[in-house]
């Protein structure tokens, strides 16, 4: 497994457009390898995760993935071409075989908290329910959260650092529109079975993967 990372360039018109239209990154994410990379259509099959995030003023697409990528391309349509390093892609099974159980980590996850209802799936929309879904996907993917006491109240080692309803077309030229609740958590995690939680880390947490929501990444503590 690879993890990169591309610096997007937000001043380009077409860098604009593929962070409004998500199905337009995924492209170009999907187009930095050869084809058949993936195992099947199904979510959970998806053997490539990507994710943009906004750190202050600048903003990064993490995309993880079986087999080194190509970005030229990415480079050229969204990034910076004068940079020094184009992009970052590091060899990713040495860190997931250094996983134990025990270890705490800080995390980040951009995600699509769902539910279903009389066999409808809806979006989970109040921040109380949304943590609480994560909540429930840690104890399937192999993690949970601790909790801290300030002044003798009780708190959760994560929270929720941005949510939102996005609406948009696959395509620009489409007239079907597309509307997922996102949400990006944060915090600190524990790792309860950590063969369970490697295999998270590389099929992702969740729905929308294609819409760059799932992959959860991890680091040190800060």
């Amino acid at each position: 497994m690879y993890l990169s990372r591309i610096a997007i360039n937000k001043q380009l018109r077409k860098s604009r457009q593929a962070l409004a239209f998500p199905q337009m990154m995924h492209a170009a994410v999907m187009g930095s390898f050869p084809p058949g990379l993936t195992d099947g259509a199904e979510e959970g099959k998806l053997r490539v995760l990507w994710r943009i995030d906004y750190i202050g003023e600048q903003i990064w697409l993490y995309v993880l993935s079986k087999i080194k990528p190509d970005f030229k391309h990415i480079v050229e349509q969204f990034g910076w071409q004068d940079s020094e390093q184009l992009w970052e892609t590091k060899e990713y099974n040495d860190f997931l075989d250094r996983l134990a159980t025990g270890q705490k980590w800080h995390f980040r996850l951009h995600a699509n908290p769902v539910h279903t209802v009389a066999g409808n799936i809806l979006p989970h929309v109040t921040a109380e329910h949304q943590k609480k879904w994560l909540m429930g996907k840690a104890a399937k993917n192999g993690f949970a959260f601790d909790h801290i006491e300030i002044d003798g109240e009780s708190y959760d080692t994560f929270d929720i650092v941005s949510r939102d309803i996005i609406k948009f077309r696959k395509l620009p030229a489409d007239k079907t529109y597309v509307t997922l609740t996102v949400v990006t958590f944060e915090g600190t995690l524990v790792i309860e079975d950590a063969d369970i939680l490697r295999k998270a880390l590389c099929l992702g947490i969740g729905r929308a993967k294609a819409y760059g929501c799932g992959l959860l990444t991890l680091a040190k503590q800060k």
